[in-house]
């Protein structure tokens, strides 16, 4: 199958020559979308002379989303695969990559797992914050739902229709996935340092990644799941506020006035998670058996 790589690039004049040289011999094809850069980065990127390279431009930043969404309607492959333009990924598990499409997987991860501390300490716990919570969501085990590099075949892209303006679309796109019961498979990757300065901004984008993940967990959800998980959800606040107010005890008045009140804090913290998994189970279950009903169809 024919693949097609995408680069979005906004004011990466110092890494994107090195970039598109380092993957050309692995792909098919390059789209370099330069999202209104205020640099050389199209120059430099419009210099490379190859039959493989193409280079688009918007006239206005459009923001990371809209560049990959460009790139993605200019490709031509049956395998997209996405990538940073700041040389922080290597191109040599290009293979490994389609190799695993090739064997069955929709969707496949590069998990930042070689050199992790590449990534800044704060973007870090954010990952591994944010990973869990992906995990709790969709109901399978991801240990890298934010990378920049992944790949998966065009058809799955089509019918995912991810709505997001920011960082956050790589999280939503990984859950939603998951929550569809495609088949997500990660391999871990090396995670070089940055080349030029970092556009993410771990506070604006981290709310918007809660909110992404929220509003799946929300709308990906069965009825039949959500009539499970939203009492236990509930039940969970309710049991957090009886531990809140224990400690608000402790602390105005040197000692526990309720002294019941951690007790039923806990009970109702267990028994809220413990419902709420059920009904994302349930839901996971059935979108997986619904996906493997689809493909036997197909077949």
């Amino acid at each position: 199958m024919k693949t097609s790589l995408v680069i979005p690039a906004f004011n990466e004049e110092q890494a994107i020559g090195l970039v598109i040289k380092e993957y050309i011999p692995y792909v098919d094809e390059i789209i370099v979308v330069d999202d209104g850069s205020s640099d050389r980065t199209y120059e430099i990127a419009s210099r490379i002379s190859d039959a493989k390279v193409s280079v688009f431009r918007h006239n206005t930043n459009q923001g990371k989303v809209g560049a990959l969404m460009t790139g993605v309607t200019k490709t031509s492959g049956d395998i997209i695969i996405f990538t940073d333009a700041d040389c922080t990924y290597p191109a040599r598990y290009i293979p490994a990559f389609v190799e695993k499409l090739n064997l069955g997987a929709d969707l496949v991860l590069g998990s930042r797992i070689e050199k992790s501390e590449n990534i800044p300490f704060f973007n870090r716990i954010g990952n591994t914050i944010f990973s869990a919570l992906a995990t709790y969501i969709s109901g399978r085990d991801i240990i890298d739902g934010q990378t920049g590099m992944r790949a998966f075949k065009r058809s799955m892209f089509n019918s995912l229709q991810v709505q997001a303006k920011g960082l956050e679309f790589e999280t939503k796109m990984t859950v939603r996935a998951a929550k569809l019961g495609y088949i997500v498979v990660e391999i871990p990757i090396e995670y070089r340092e940055r080349v030029g300065v970092s556009k993410l901004h771990p506070i604006r984008d981290g709310y918007r990644m809660f909110r992404a993940l929220m509003s799946i967990a929300w709308h990906e959800t069965s009825p039949l799941a959500k009539m499970i998980s939203l009492p236990g959800v509930l039940i969970f606040f309710v049991g957090t506020f009886f531990g809140l107010y224990s400690l608000y005890e402790r602390i105005s008045h040197y000692h526990l006035v309720h002294e019941y009140y951690p007790l039923i804090s806990v009970f109702l913290i267990l028994f809220g998670v413990q419902l709420t998994s059920i009904g994302l189970i349930i839901d996971y279950l059935t979108k997986k058996l619904d996906r493997i009903e689809e493909k036997m169809r197909v077949l």
